[in-house]
This record gives structure tokens, C-alpha cells and sequence, in this order.
């Protein structure tokens, strides 16, 4: 007497929709929670208008020149609360007369960002209160602008990444 597959409890068509069916399921589950968790969370672009920033690099690029033009340099100096940024031009000497305005924010969201307020304490040195931001990285940005009469204000514009340590925040 012989028996066939079914009877002998091999893989049959019924076994086999089945596979598929779950496999695919899991698949869709999958998909389904990353789809929700990439909506549900940031975006992760910090600056909405990506294109408009494309349309004015020629711009850009101009203000840049400009910018290497004037010769001046900074260094940026964490002490407890306090950033100072100190200025100086291509002889070494200080920028003094500036009027500087930025902000601190986390790198991967602005959630955490604010204003940071630069008040001259010393020719060419300027001083700001962050408070209690936290550790961490934080981007700074600030521009510094100095009047000229006659002409367009020299403008100096700053973007770099700091690291704020425990100690950093105890004065």
C-alpha cells in the first residue's frame, strides 16, 4: 500500500500559504512600527528652507570672501557660565565696537536652543551668561557686526561646535 505526502504530514499548499502569510505579516508589522517611529519623531532637519539656502550660495560665497577679507580671527572660551569670544584683526590687535548677537543649540535638534546676549567687557573681548544649558555638544553661532561709515557694515559670522564638561558649569 502506498501513502502520499499529505498522509505521511509533509509540507502541503495549506503549509505553504501559511508560511507566506506570516512571513509577510511580520514583514508588514515591521515596516508599519518603523514608519510609525519615523513620523511620530523629529525630522532631523534643523533648517527648513534647504532649498532657499541653495537658491543664495552665490550669496553666500560672497559673504564668505567678504568675510576673509576683514582678517579677523576669534577664540571662544568657556569659564563656569560665562562664553567669551575674543576678537582681533589680521595685526594681532583687538576688535573693539562690536555688536554681537547668537544663539547655542543642541546639534541634532534645536529643542534646547536660545539667544545668547554679548556685551563688550574689554576691548575686543566679549562676554555672554549661558546659564545652565547642561554637558554635551552644543553648536554656537554668532555674527558680529561693526558699523562703517559710509559703507556696509563688516559683518562676521560664526558657526562652530563646543563641548561643555561637568566642570564647565560650577563656577
Amino acid at each position: 500500500m502506498s501513502t502520499t505526502t499529505s498522509e505521511r504530514g509533509g509540507l502541503t499548499g495549506k503549509h505553504v500559504l501559511l508560511i507566506l502569510l506570516g512571513f509577510f505579516g511580520l514583514m508588514s508589522s515591521v515596516n508599519a512600527v518603523f514608519v510609525y517611529m519615523a513620523i511620530s519623531t523629529k525630522p532631523g532637519e534643523a533648517t527648513g528652507a534647504s532649498y532657499e539656502a541653495g537658491l543664495r550660495y552665490n550669496q553666500t560665497l560672497a559673504e564668505a570672501k567678504a568675510q576673509a577679507a576683514l582678517g579677523w580671527h576669534h577664540k571662544v572660551e568657556l569659564r563656569g557660565e560665562r562664553l567669551r569670544v575674543s576678537m582681533t584683526d589680521a595685526g594681532g590687535e583687538p576688535v573693539a565696537g562690536l555688536a554681537i548677537t547668537g544663539r547655542i543649540e543642541r546639534p541634532a535638534s534645536s529643542e534646547k536652543s536660545h539667544g545668547v546676549s554679548f556685551r563688550e567687557a574689554d576691548a575686543g573681548l566679549y562676554e555672554a551668561d549661558l546659564g545652565k544649558v547642561g554637558t554635551g555638544k552644543w553648536i554656537l553661532a554668532f555674527n558680529a557686526e561693526k558699523s562703517r561709515p559710509g559703507s556696509a557694515p563688516a559683518i562676521y559670522r560664526v558657526k562652530e561646535r563646543l563641548w561643555l564638561e561637568p566642570s564647565q558649569q560650577t563656577n
